[in-house]
């Protein structure tokens, strides 16, 4: 199947750069795993333009349904936007003047593309880990924090996302201990930081690391180490929240594309150009410095416009 464009990715640069595609008429197929990305973990967006205080899964079934308004239909026609959920691509490959999208099932050619794949969560590795996931321990506070509601848990994170975890737990927890590397909690949010110090639900671990899950069948506790005294001290706990960062979502490429030291795809941040023409990126899975959801948005948008002059040009 051939298009001008293919956009690989679902999150808001994604759907950004694929509503700016079908507007200029370009014939566009958007391949995602999951429509809304990493915004369906948000709890809250208190920062995009328009829509303060807004619960992430709103925010996302918002940005699916504008996306939806220009998604090619047998009746209508009247944009050129294909939108394929549930697919994982495998690799790309350049063949003549077109790149080649493998699936599991199927490969499209598009004499564009745009990766606007995002990050996956870093696992925790450490005992424990790997036996209790699913059986008391959680990468996604949005589906599962209602799960715990008047029980003891752990947040293993100190960062934004540990502390936006920490707080949603709030809602449902009776005692929620923060794990920090750190001397002090750091990250963008000074305000969350300061309420999180006064809530007397979350006790903060500061200068702290995680060395081993307990349990049976289900978690019981934790043992933690605290890099000042050294001492293993062992908390009983009913779960855990993991979030302590996240890599891109780029392995797939197989190095056909310039990235840096933290496999982010290395981009003229004024367009999203790659060091491949023809193949350009935007939002988390890039070097952009600052990852939020609006800028992703935006980055979405320069590079659809990118592509635009791109394929005019070509």
């Amino acid at each position: 199947m051939n298009y001008e464009l293919i956009i690989i990715g679902g999150g808001p640069a994604g759907m950004s750069a694929a509503i700016y595609a079908a507007r200029k008429k370009i014939r566009t197929l958007l391949l995602s795993t999951n429509l809304g990305g990493q915004m369906l973990e948000s709890y809250q967006v208190d920062n995009y333009l328009g829509a303060p205080k807004t619960p992430g899964l709103e925010l996302v079934n918002k940005f699916i349904g504008h996306l939806k308004n220009f998604e090619k239909t047998a009746s209508a026609g009247a944009f050129d936007l294909e939108i394929k959920e549930g697919v994982a691509v495998k690799n790309i490959k350049q063949a003549g003047p077109v790149f080649q999208i493998h699936t599991t099932n199927d490969i499209f050619e598009g004499k564009a593309v745009i990766i606007a794949t995002g990050k996956t969560e870093r696992k925790l590795e450490i005992p424990g880990a790997k036996e209790f996931e699913g059986k008391g321990i959680s990468y996604c506070a949005t589906c599962d924090a209602p799960l715990f509601r008047d029980k003891i848990v752990a947040v293993i994170g100190g960062g934004d996302a540990g502390q936006d975890t920490a707080w949603q737990l709030t809602s449902y927890a009776t005692k929620i201990y923060l794990l920090n590397r750190y001397q002090d909690l750091k990250g963008d949010d000074k305000d969350l930081q300061e309420r999180l110090k006064k809530e007397a639900k979350i006790e903060i671990l500061s200068e702290t690391e995680p060395i081993k899950i307990l349990g049976d069948k289900f978690v019981s506790g934790l043992v933690y180490k605290n890099f000042r005294s050294k001492e293993e001290i062992q908390v009983a706990i009913n779960g855990i929240f993991v979030e302590i960062g996240s890599t891109p979502a780029s392995l797939f490429l197989d190095q056909m594309l310039r990235c840096n030291n933290k496999e982010e795809i290395i981009t003229d941040h004024n367009t999203g150009v790659t060091s491949v023409p023809g193949i350009f990126a935007a939002g988390d899975v890039t070097d952009s410095a600052e990852k939020q959801i609006i800028i992703a948005a935006g980055e979405g948008a320069k590079a659809t416009l990118a592509a635009y002059n791109y394929l005019k040009n070509k």
